[in-house]
């Protein structure tokens, strides 16, 4: 599989994270586990790693490096400590232009000559046919054609006004059918990512508790009768960090899970419809559909447990009391993700 390592200024992180999502991830299925991109959690330095180390180890091991040429990245030392390391290794390098940026001002930019616009169509299909070449397989043209457009129409866009940032139609032209391959293929692809998020939030999950186990050993070692009243605020002001740090997980991976399996479920249907005369085909596909929505009801069922476990946390220090409120919302959106994907499985699942 091809790893990627992406060079970037956080201050660009909105566009950065559109490429990241929808031309690595959905057009040419790359997952995030291999991908290093620290400007997202699931992508991102694990809590309580060593930030250069993590840059050094993960451009020693990747396949391509993408610098996000931006004012703001010449402007960064690190970002131009990363192009050296890349140059030094001799990766193989792709600079992009970001939209704020022209040919005539990056003069400072050795090999000037590997750059292209961010927007560049050909030179995205070029990328294509090279990870196809590296990694030998893609999601299929159509479906890379159809993220590509929906890519492109956001750039369009994106120097204008950042809030107009909507999803198109990015159906295919008149004439152009998907046959049921590509239909999976997109399905399989998007689900992919789903799992994918649901991993994410299930080790985000599992540190929270292992944390909240630690945080209740290191009240339980007070003196009871006679706590210290520092100590017990210091163990609530990490435990507001931790908590924290769940809530920042949910807030970013929610939407990318309503979304994915929308998405899916979108392809699904597209599927159903192609064999409707086939009984056994539909059955199986049933039965792991049914099988999804088991899945969706229990995450659901571990989250209700959560907040409520949460909710008989008592109130002790400021940002504890704060943290735990917004954490109890967060949990709160996740159930509803959760709700929107076991009813429109089950909806599919009675047609």
């Amino acid at each position: 599989m091809v790893k990627v390592f992406i060079s970037h200024s956080s201050e660009d992180k909105d566009i950065v994270d559109l490429f990241k999502n929808i031309i690595l991830n959905a057009g040419l299925g790359i997952l995030d586990a291999d991908i290093a991109y620290t400007s997202a959690p699931e992508t991102g330095v694990p809590t309580g790693g060593n930030i250069p180390q993590y840059i050094k180890d993960n451009l020693a091991d990747c396949d391509f490096v993408f610098f996000m040429i931006s004012d703001n990245y010449r402007k960064s030392e690190v970002c131009l400590n990363e192009m050296g390391a890349a140059w030094a290794l001799d990766k193989n390098v792709k600079p992009l232009l970001l939209h704020n940026v022209s040919f005539e001002s990056i003069g400072w930019l050795y090999r000037a000559n590997l750059c292209a616009k961010i927007d560049d169509a050909d030179r995205l299909d070029e990328l294509r046919d090279e990870f196809l070449e590296r990694q030998g397989s893609c999601p299929k043209t159509v479906v890379w054609n159809r993220q590509k457009a929906e890519f492109l129409a956001k750039m369009a866009t994106f120097g204008q006004n950042t809030t107009a940032l909507i999803r198109i139609d990015t159906s295919m032209e008149e004439g152009e059918e998907l046959g049921l391959l590509d239909y999976r293929e997109a399905f399989d692809n998007h689900i992919a990512l789903f799992c994918q998020t649901m991993s994410i939030l299930t080790s985000e999950t599992n540190q929270l508790n292992e944390k909240v186990q630690a945080r209740t050993k290191q009240l339980n070692s007070l003196n009871i009768q006679r706590p210290n009243a520092s100590q017990v605020r210091g163990i609530m002001i990490g435990f507001a960090k931790d908590m924290d740090q769940m809530s920042h997980a949910i807030d970013h991976n929610a939407p990318k899970l309503a979304e994915h399996f929308k998405a899916a479920i979108e392809e699904a249907i597209k599927m159903q419809q192609c064999f409707d005369t086939n009984q056994n085909i539909k059955d199986e596909n049933r039965k792991a559909l049914n099988n999804l929505i088991q899945s969706q009801i229990s995450a659901k069922d571990t989250t209700t447990q959560g907040r409520e476990a949460l909710l008989n946390i008592p109130n002790i220090e400021k940002s504890q009391i704060s943290a735990k409120n917004r954490l109890v919302k967060g949990y709160s959106t996740l159930i509803k993700v959760y709700d929107e994907c076991i009813t429109k499985a089950t909806e599919l699942l009675k047609a």
